[in-house]
């Protein structure tokens, strides 16, 4: 073998542990962005059984209160689609959840008794790209069918998931009680690591 051919070599060799070593750097990095059901553990998180509502009768047929909020007009399809199967939430409420792309997801609270849409404030979405949880091990006691949302259909607790508006500042669960008909934010448990670091040993 020529020196030409054993540089080449080297250089290949040289090349292919660089690569291998930017992979493991990547690898580190996007294993630390993962949320997991364990940085979302809280003891101090509120539960569903310390805001019990009554569940009360509702019509078979509530009707959309398009006046009440912009977002009773925008999504009214989808509004109506979700009333129409009853209340889940805090007692007479409906929770209705739909996409707004991948790992995206919006939200608005339907009081059934009256049609009105009541939307969080500060927040028009949730992301989830990097959330891996088991959402029965946050809120085992929920009800919901969607992994971002915490609720029950006897509680006024409404718990949501992920990065609120894509905002890594703002990723964690998020704890919100029904009163007067608006979402008040009570507790936020807030995904606190340093992954940076690892990205900038790329």
């Amino acid at each position: 073998m020529s020196w030409i051919d054993k540089a080449s070599v080297f250089l290949v060799l040289a090349m292919s542990g660089h690569s291998l070593a930017q992979q493991d750097v990547s690898s580190a990095f996007d294993k630390c962005r993962i949320v997991t059901s364990s940085d979302l553990t809280d003891g101090k998180a509120p539960t569903f059984a310390a805001y019990r509502a009554s569940v009360a009768q509702v019509s078979d047929s509530p009707k959309l209160d398009l006046k009440s909020n912009s977002t009773a007009r925008m999504y009214r399809t989808v509004l109506r689609q979700e009333i129409s199967q009853g209340p889940n939430f805090a007692g007479h409420y409906r929770v209705a959840i739909w996409g707004c792309g991948s790992s995206c997801a919006m939200f608005a609270v339907v009081n059934l008794s009256t049609g009105r849409v009541i939307t969080p404030e500060g927040f028009s979405a949730t992301s989830a790209v990097y959330f891996g949880i088991d959402d029965q091990k946050v809120f085992p006691e929920s009800q919901s069918q969607s992994g971002l949302f915490g609720f029950r259909k006897d509680s006024k607790l409404l718990v949501v998931l992920g990065d609120l508006d894509e905002d890594e500042n703002r990723e964690g669960a998020f704890y919100f009680i029904l009163e007067d008909e608006r979402l008040r934010l009570i507790h936020s448990t807030l995904v606190e690591k340093d992954c940076e670091k690892l990205r900038e040993k790329r």
